[in-house]
């Protein structure tokens, strides 16, 4: 299942730095931490779509729809917002194929901030790449 359109850049770096107040130092930061956060955001969606709450579902994915939008990355954002506005009428398998494609989506960030930044960030075992 694919949810976003992969022409798409994983991050747009231009509109990052802008939405960093035009600080290239700014935006490494903050896009490190997304990384960082990035495997334990996905495990906590996972477990949430496995328990079957649907509501809890919704809202998580909608604040990981935001942050992902604030790092000026569409492709995440849109499998965010197809996990929140499906999270109460798709079945769990559907559901977990998006949280797949999450994760694979933030190997592509993490990948982004090691090209783009020179910053190597130890990927997460387990993770797809």
């Amino acid at each position: 299942m694919t949810t976003t359109e992969p022409s798409m850049p994983i991050i747009d770096r231009e509109q990052l730095i802008q939405r960093m107040m035009g600080s290239a130092e700014m935006a490494k930061r903050m896009l490190c931490r997304f990384v960082e956060t990035s495997r334990n955001e996905c495990d906590l969606i996972e477990s949430t779509v496995r328990m079957g709450d649907k509501s809890s579902l919704a809202s998580l994915a909608h604040r990981h729809k935001g942050t992902a939008q604030t790092m000026a990355s569409a492709r995440v954002a849109q499998v965010a917002a197809a996990l929140e506005t499906r999270a109460h009428c798709d079945e769990t398998s559907e559901l977990l194929a998006m949280v797949d494609e999450l994760r694979s989506l933030h190997c592509e960030v993490r990948a982004f901030l090691s090209d783009e930044f020179s910053v190597s960030v130890p990927s997460d075992r387990g993770e797809q790449k």
